[in-house]
């Protein structure tokens, strides 16, 4: 079975990342899910609010200096530096629209997507 393996583990990953990850959607309108973390929001994971885990004093802020969506390479192909998405999550947990400032890929299939907030009047000055 030629390519099984792979196979099987690149349909595992997008499933837990579905069911898991935080949802975003595209500049382009494609949702796509992945792990949300911002130094300033203490990140949620559980969906619920009785059993959702506060992840924000496992974050060490001084290494995670700006917001990430971590997600899987092949669902943000074609996303560039520049590039607005938007977090679906509410505004108390960081949801809202965001900038792509720069893309960071680990070599396993995964690229943090580096964001700034996405404000209208500093996108004229940059």
């Amino acid at each position: 079975m030629a390519g099984g393996f792979r196979a099987l583990a690149d349909r595992m990953d997008a499933l837990a990342v579905e069911r898991l990850g935080d949802p975003a959607t595209l500049a382009d309108g494609r949702r796509v899910f992945g792990a949300f973390a911002s130094p300033f929001i203490g990140a949620e994971i559980g969906g619920s609010k009785s059993g959702a885990a506060r992840l924000g004093g496992a974050i060490n802020a001084d290494e995670v200096l700006e917001p990430t969506l971590t997600a899987r390479v092949v669902d943000v192909q074609g996303v560039k530096k520049g590039d607005h998405l938007t977090i679906e999550l509410p505004p108390l947990l960081g949801g809202g629209r965001y900038k792509v400032v720069r893309q960071k890929p680990d070599g396993s299939g995964m690229v943090d997507l580096v964001l700034s907030v996405s404000n209208e009047r500093t996108d004229d000055i940059t």
